[in-house]
């Protein structure tokens, strides 16, 4: 498919804010293809709609362009000088968008690079085209590497229109973000391919169980709908975590059902296991594989579960030297290192609690109810230092609901889940509903939970805080609409060892505009790319008029650690912000 085509997708989808006339334009765009029978691209397609270029679950190659050689390119291209790039830059915040302008009102002047083709007999770009020339630009490094990837960068922009430079360079740049959210893309593959939004769910669950959209839409455009429900939990293939909810104390048992289980909720990071015989994957709640991280966990699998073949779930958690105290997950955090892997592991050992069993064997257990799938995890589990099982009890009424949680925190827990055991208990991945509820704290006169914000400003600090930021602002998802919402700054909580490593952290993330997809009415010194994620405290949330997008804030809020276990989308969203507020 020519790129033109779907930058002028791009164009009609970025040009409303209605999530109908989105999946409009995108089920009339792919019913185009089902009518043409060009399924070349339609996974390529899927991806840079999602603002990526290849799955979550496969690892993107860096392009390795900075903003820099992309003014150096354009300035080539346009015969305009640098620094008036740059200055354009500023003022529209988006390297495409200056693009574009730039571009546009080209027509005079021509660079020396233009006269080297015949401009006006060019032939336009195809998606794999780009693919490949961004591969090879991922591909070149050493010396010349410079001159090479510029090379290739120019010969792109010399094929592309203004409209389709835009997108280009927002692809380069992995700013390519539309204002589709997944589940957007999903309605509109529904009804493009199938015609029928009564498949939807088929889809939605196919993509639970493989998160690779592309994948799933390149299979649903060969060979139809009957395919995906073919589609199956594999070995290797992360699938996407079930998550909880949360509710006041007082209403858990009533969304949860009499009896329930509650369980211990881990300071630690959770992992999936994919066990074949005597390989071993852990992967991430982001559904990266950090096996490497974690080779005593991997060892001790091997040890421990009886049974060849097996995908379960845990928390890993930092003991100390004896087993038998859990330590905070600012220890674990330690473990996140690509070097002396086998010397940290010794200095923190870890505990992994197993909490569910997914697959056994070739059979899948998601669809069974939770006791089921606890009896399972017990008979295969042979409990020892490394691995253990969750504790788990089973509740009858809130006063026991209390006493348990009580417990769990003398013992050093966060708090605890409680987990239905109806009939219809099934494993819901990537869903979050009420069959897990997460019950964190008890106290009275303060938010009874924590929240997870993605940093998407920084204002320098003053006195002891001067040459570091002293003040983030956090913002919370809406998945509806693929933005983060402004929700609070933090300005309380950090020690200095966590200023000086957030300081060093942010300089991956800074950028010289608001980035697109950032809701914000607050001015900070620094923008950040919604991409790191930290947890705080406060003592409630409130009406806001200061973060008047989102209308709601947090009062006091304390930082309470980096969450590198997390996506900037697995922040709390704004419904449950808004669901907090009203339960609080």
């Amino acid at each position: 498919m020519k790129f033109k085509k779907l930058a002028s997708l791009f164009f009609k989808l970025e040009s409303t804010s209605k999530r109908l006339e989105m999946i409009d334009h995108l089920s009339n765009f792919f019913q185009e293809i089902k009518d043409s029978k060009n399924y070349e691209d339609v996974d390529k397609i899927v991806y840079l709609l999602q603002g990526q270029l290849v799955s979550n679950i496969k690892q993107a190659p860096k392009i390795g362009i900075a903003e820099k050689m992309i003014i150096e390119a354009l300035s080539v291209h346009s015969g305009i000088e640098g620094t008036k790039i740059k200055d354009i830059l500023l003022k529209k915040g988006d390297i495409g968008v200056t693009a574009e302008i730039i571009l546009s009102k080209k027509k005079k002047q021509k660079s020396l690079f233009d006269f080297d083709k015949n401009v006006g007999d060019k032939e336009t770009l195809n998606i794999s085209e780009i693919y490949q020339a961004l591969k090879k630009i991922a591909e070149t490094e050493g010396v010349g590497s410079h001159d090479s990837k510029l090379g290739i960068l120019r010969s792109l922009m010399t094929r592309c229109s203004p409209l389709e430079t835009k997108y280009l360079l927002r692809i380069i740049t992995s700013t390519l973000r539309v204002g589709v959210s997944t589940l957007t893309i999903i309605d509109g593959l529904t009804l493009g391919f199938t015609g029928d939004k009564k498949n939807r769910p088929i889809i939605e669950y196919a993509y639970n169980i493989h998160p690779d959209l592309g994948e799933i839409a390149q299979m649903l455009a060969e060979k139809g709908i009957e395919s995906i429900k073919d589609v199956s939990i594999e070995y290797g293939t992360p699938i996407r975590s079930m998550l909880a909810s949360r509710v006041p104390y007082s209403e858990i048992l009533e969304k949860v059902g009499v009896p329930c289980t509650a369980e211990y909720k881990l300071d630690g990071e959770r992992l999936q296991i994919h066990k074949q015989g005597s390989k071993v994957q852990l992967f991430s709640r982001l559904m990266l594989d950090i096996s490497e991280q974690y080779p005593d966990v991997c060892e001790a699998i091997r040890k421990c579960i009886r049974t060849e073949n097996a995908i379960l779930e845990g928390e890993v958690v930092a003991m100390d030297a004896f087993y038998e105290k859990m330590r905070p997950f600012q220890v674990l955090s330690k473990r996140r290192r690509k070097y002396d892997v086998k010397d940290i592991s010794k200095e923190i050992p870890v505990c992994l609690f197993l909490f569910d069993l997914l697959v056994l064997e070739q059979d899948s257990l998601i669809d069974k109810p939770f006791p089921i799938r606890r009896e399972a995890l017990e008979k295969i589990v042979d409990e020892q230092d490394e691995i253990r099982l969750v504790k788990s009890v089973i509740i009858h009424n809130t006063e026991e609901l209390i006493d348990f949680f009580n417990v769990a925190r003398e013992n050093g827990n966060e708090g605890i889940m409680a987990k239905s055991i109806k009939e219809n208990s099934t494993y819901q991945a990537g869903n979050r509903g009420f069959h897990w509820i997460k019950l964190k704290g008890l106290e009275g006169g303060k938010l009874k939970d924590s929240i997870d914000v993605t940093l998407i400003g920084a204002f320098y600090g003053r006195g002891r805080r001067k040459g570091v930021y002293g003040t983030y602002i956090g913002a919370v998802y809406d998945p509806l609409n693929d933005k983060f919402e402004a929700f609070t700054r933090i300005s309380s909580g950090w020690t200095d060892e966590i200023m000086e490593t957030l300081k060093d952290e942010m300089k991956k993330h800074e950028v010289d505009r608001k980035p697109f997809e950032v809701i914000c009415d607050d001015k900070p010194d620094q923008w950040l790319n919604p991409e790191f994620v930290i947890e705080i405290f406060g003592d409630e949330i409130t009406r806001s008029e200061k973060f008047s997008s989102l209308g709601y804030s947090m009062r006091f809020p304390v930082f309470h650690r980096i969450r590198r276990d997390k996506g900037p989308k697995d922040s709390t969203t704004v419904e449950e912000i808004e669901r907090l507020y009203e339960t609080q």
